[in-house]
C-alpha cells in the first residue's frame, strides 16, 4: 500500500510539473501579447485618419493597373490562418490523453524534451504571488511581532522596572544590620502612617475598622489552643506573628481556611519551635468557640454568608495595624522548610517569617502592584488600541490570543529580571522581592507553556480548517457562477408540455 501511494505521488508531480510548466508558458505569453498590444494600439485620431486614407484609396481603387497586382495571392491570408491553427492544435494534441498511464508519459516526454525537473518540490510551482498570500494566511503571521510590538513590550518592562527600583524599594529603611542603610519605599511608609490602633486616628475608616474589631471577632485571632486538659499555647505565636501563622490571616487563603475555622471554632496555621525560628508542623486546633456543626444546624447556608462577612470584616479591621495583614500566600510560603539562603542560612519558611516582621506586609505588597500595574495599564492599552485600528469594533480576550499573551509574558519577564537585579544590587536583600510581579509573570508563563506543549498544534490546525472552509466556500460560489453564465449562454432551451 505504501509503495502505490509513493508511486502515485511521483505521477502527480510529475504532471502537475507539466501543467504549471505550460500555464507559466501560457502567462507568459499572453503578457508578451499584452504589452505588444499596449505598444501599438491606436488611438481615436489615429483611427480616423486610417480611416480617411482607407476611403481615399478605395475611391482611387478605380486607377489601378494590373501590373499593381503581379504577386499578390488571395490565398495567402487562408494558408496563414490553417497554418496557425495547425500549429495550435499540434500544441493541444501534445497534452491529450486516452488514460492515465499515457497521459503520465507524455508529461515525462515533455519534461524530458523541455528541461523540466518531474521531481521538484511542489513548491516550485508556486508563483511569488502564492507564496506571499500562503505567508500571510499562515498561523504563524498571526503570532509574529512588528517593530511597534517590540517598542511597547520592552518599553513597558523598562517603566516597570524603574518603577519597582524608584517607587517600590523595600518596606522600611534598614537600620543596623546585615543591610544598613538601605532606603525605604516612601509610599509605604504613608500607607502605614494610617494606623486605627491609635486613638488620635480619626475618619470614617478608622470609626468603621474600630467597630468591626468588636464585631467580628474570629477563633482564628486567639494565639491559644484549648482542649479538656486546659488551655495549650500556640508555639511561637505572639502578637506581632499571629497573623502569619494563622492562615485565616491570609488575604487569598483566608476565605477558605478563614471560614473553616469561623464555623468549627478552630484555628490552623503553623507552628514554630520555642525561639520562633524554625517551622514545627502545620495544626488545626480548638479555641474554645462556638461551633456550629453544619450536619445539626438546617440553616448552613446563612451561616456560612454570615462567616463570610464576618472574615471579610475582621480582615478590614487588621489591614491598617501596625502589624498589618501578610501578603497574599506568604503565610504558605512559610511551610516550606526547605533552603538555605543568605549569611545565616535562612529557610523559605524563615525568611518569609523575617521578611514579615521586618514590614513585608499587605500594604507593601499594594505598593508592589505599582510594577506589573505599569505593563498591563500600557502594553494593555497599545494592544486594544492597535486591534480596534486594524479590525474595527470586535470582542476579544487579551490575555487567550498567543501573541497579546507572549507580549505580556516577555514585558513581564523583562519586570521579573529587573527585580531579581534589584534584589542583587541590595546584597540579596528578601525585602526587595517585588511578590506582585512574580505572580504576575507566573501568571501569564503557566498557560503560555501549555499553549506550547498541548495547545499550538490544535489551534494551528483549527486556523488551517478555517482557511479550507472559506476556500471551499469561495469555490463553490464561483463554480455555481459559472453553471449560471453557461446555462443562460449556451444551454439549448427545452419547452415542456409539448408532444
Amino acid at each position: 500500500m505504501s509503495r502505490l501511494r509513493d508511486s502515485l505521488e511521483i505521477e502527480l508531480r510529475t504532471a502537475l510539473q507539466t501543467q504549471a510548466e505550460l500555464l507559466r508558458r501560457i502567462e507568459r505569453t499572453a503578457d508578451e501579447v499584452e504589452h505588444d498590444f499596449a505598444e501599438t494600439r491606436i488611438s481615436r485620431d489615429e483611427t480616423h485618419e486610417l480611416q480617411k486614407i482607407l476611403d481615399e484609396l478605395e475611391a482611387d481603387s478605380g486607377f489601378l493597373q494590373a501590373e499593381d497586382l503581379d504577386g499578390f495571392d488571395p490565398d495567402d491570408i487562408p494558408r496563414l490562418y490553417e497554418r496557425r491553427r495547425a500549429e495550435v492544435s499540434s500544441e493541444l494534441t501534445r497534452i491529450g490523453y486516452r488514460d492515465w498511464d499515457e497521459f503520465v508519459m507524455q508529461t515525462r516526454v515533455f519534461a524530458v524534451k523541455n528541461g523540466l525537473e518531474p521531481l521538484a518540490p511542489f513548491d516550485t510551482m508556486l508563483s511569488d504571488g502564492d507564496f506571499e498570500r500562503l505567508k500571510s494566511e499562515s498561523y504563524e503571521a498571526d503570532l509574529r511581532w512588528d517593530k511597534l510590538d517590540y517598542l511597547f513590550v520592552f518599553a513597558s518592562g523598562i517603566l516597570a522596572a524603574l518603577s519597582d527600583l524608584l517607587l517600590v524599594r523595600i518596606p522600611i529603611t534598614m537600620g543596623p544590620g546585615e543591610y544598613v542603610g538601605q532606603k525605604g519605599s516612601l509610599l509605604t511608609e504613608w500607607l502605614k502612617k494610617y494606623n486605627v490602633k491609635d486613638k488620635d486616628t480619626e475618619g470614617w475608616f478608622a470609626d468603621w475598622a474600630k467597630s468591626l474589631e468588636d464585631s467580628c471577632k474570629t477563633p482564628y485571632d486567639r494565639m491559644h489552643a484549648v482542649f479538656d486538659e486546659g488551655i495549650e499555647e500556640i508555639p511561637g505565636m505572639g502578637g506581632r506573628t499571629h497573623r502569619l501563622q494563622s492562615l485565616g490571616h491570609d488575604p487569598v487563603l483566608g476565605f477558605i481556611f478563614g471560614v473553616h475555622d469561623i464555623m468549627r471554632g478552630t484555628i490552623t496555621g503553623f507552628s514554630y519551635d520555642g525561639k520562633g525560628t524554625r517551622l514545627h508542623e502545620l495544626f488545626s486546633q480548638p479555641t474554645g468557640a462556638a461551633i456550629f456543626d453544619p450536619r445539626m444546624d438546617r440553616n448552613f447556608m446563612v451561616r456560612l454568608i454570615e462567616a463570610v462577612l464576618k472574615h471579610i470584616g475582621h480582615l478590614v479591621s487588621d489591614v491598617a495595624t501596625p502589624a498589618g495583614l501578610p501578603a497574599p500566600f506568604m503565610t504558605l510560603f512559610q511551610g516550606i522548610n526547605a533552603g538555605s539562603f543568605g549569611e545565616k542560612g535562612r529557610s523559605v519558611g524563615e525568611l518569609a517569617r523575617w521578611m514579615y516582621l521586618n514590614g513585608y506586609d499587605f500594604r507593601h505588597f499594594l505598593v508592589s502592584g505599582i510594577t506589573p500595574a505599569v505593563i498591563e495599564i500600557v502594553l494593555r492599552a497599545y494592544i486594544m488600541i492597535r486591534y480596534y485600528s486594524e479590525h474595527g469594533e470586535t470582542k476579544f480576550r487579551v490575555a487567550q490570543n498567543p501573541k497579546y499573551r507572549s507580549m505580556l509574558l516577555t514585558a513581564h519577564s523583562v519586570a521579573a529580571a529587573a527585580n531579581a537585579g534589584k534584589v542583587a544590587l541590595l546584597q540579596g536583600n528578601p525585602l526587595a522581592i517585588n511578590q506582585a510581579e512574580w505572580m504576575a509573570f507566573l501568571r501569564y508563563l503557566l498557560p503560555h507553556m501549555k499553549y506550547w506543549m498541548f495547545d499550538r498544534d490544535r489551534l494551528k490546525l483549527e486556523h488551517m480548517d478555517r482557511i479550507n472552509e472559506e476556500g471551499w466556500k469561495e469555490l463553490s460560489l464561483n463554480s455555481g457562477r459559472i453553471l449560471e453564465r453557461v446555462a443562460a449562454n449556451d444551454w439549448n432551451v427545452v419547452p415542456l408540455g409539448r408532444a
